[in-house]
């Protein structure tokens, strides 16, 4: 809609622009009066997108470019002047505008175009409302083609964006988690794996936190589902302000989260646990205008050793470290490189 209303408002200047050349430089009040109403008309698609007909505004817009284009072509001046050559703008414009579900409409309107353009190009006008010199003539197709022009350009550029736009968000849909928005567990893998290669060959230390809810069920029981799916993504924002932007913050699945902390050891990694612990016990998640709720995590630990140098060994002693925790009563911290 909102290109829609941009494209409408350049092509009512540009009629507007064409009003007064004819109104004050030929000097043809019948043409200009019939090209204003013309530009007047090609507001309408404002409106219509404001009523929420987006379909039907870019339908008005491209009949009304082509009524419009057969009118200069075969009434204003001949196809002398090349207004018929602006019945290329018609198939860019809506493959640009329609969506892609809207082929009828695309293929319709293209096809109408190309018709109209090899009618006008081959129907001459020996009686046109305007009588124009040669070199007027050619003045006004230089302007046609360089519109043509500047429209190419600038449907190649939106096209190029729309593409950049359409792989960035693959790329998240990809890598992050719909829910909470923090890296999904693919890519976590992917980029844990050679943050750690990278740490063991340089000899940095290195760890994971397997951080999960305790007793998640009772909160979906007590208060829902969508009560449940507040409550992680309130403390996954909570985390990932948190950390540092290194580390990556990542979701398993379910309730069950993880973290990787790049140059961190054993003890730093405990302290960061007991530190998010502590926060997320004593924040509070929001779940309505009248009530919020507390909710608490078990924080299991593993560091990078020369026993325990590969991510599915530390993942493996992270997560026992993290059930040993809720058996020892939960809201806790344990570390595996500690037992």
């Amino acid at each position: 809609m909102k290109l829609t209303n941009i494209v409408a408002l350049i092509t009512t200047v540009i009629s507007g622009i064409y009003t007064l050349n004819y109104l004050l430089v030929l000097q043809h009040t019948t043409v200009a009066m019939i090209n204003l109403g013309f530009t007047l008309l090609y507001l309408v698609p404002l409106y219509l997108n404001a009523k929420h007909q987006a379909k039907l505004a870019k339908t008005w817009l491209f009949i009304l470019l082509m009524v419009h284009i057969a009118i200069c072509t075969n009434l204003y001046v001949s196809n002398l002047s090349g207004f018929h050559l602006y019945y290329f703008l018609v198939p860019t414009g809506a493959f640009l505008l329609f969506n892609l579900e809207d082929k009828t409409e695309k293929i319709a309107l293209s096809v109408l175009a190309s018709l109209l353009y090899l009618y006008c190009e081959n129907t001459p006008n020996n009686t046109p409302l305007l009588q124009l010199s040669e070199q007027m003539n050619h003045l006004i197709y230089q302007s046609v083609v360089l519109v043509n022009m500047i429209e190419v350009v600038i449907v190649l550029t939106l096209f190029v964006k729309q593409i950049e736009n359409n792989e960035q968000q693959l790329r998240t849909q990809a890598t992050t988690d719909a829910l909470t928005g923090i890296a999904n567990r693919r890519y976590f893998f992917q980029q844990t794996e050679q943050a750690l290669a990278q740490a063991k060959l340089q000899q940095r230390s290195f760890s994971v936190l397997i951080i999960d809810f305790d007793l998640f069920k009772q909160i979906n029981d007590n208060y829902g589902h969508f009560s449940g799916d507040a409550c992680l993504k309130q403390v996954c924002s909570l985390i990932k302000d948190y950390i540092r932007q290194q580390d990556l913050f990542a979701r398993l699945g379910g309730e069950e989260f993880v973290l990787s902390l790049v140059d961190t050891n054993n003890l730093e990694a405990i302290l960061l646990a007991e530190k998010l612990c502590q926060l997320i016990a004593n924040y509070p998640i929001l779940i309505d205008e009248d009530t919020q709720i507390n909710c608490t995590v078990s924080i299991g630990v593993a560091s990078l050793t020369k026993d325990n140098d590969n991510l599915d060994t530390l993942l493996n002693q992270a997560d026992k470290a993290l059930y040993q925790a809720k058996d020892q009563g939960r809201n806790r911290v344990l570390s595996a490189n500690a037992n």
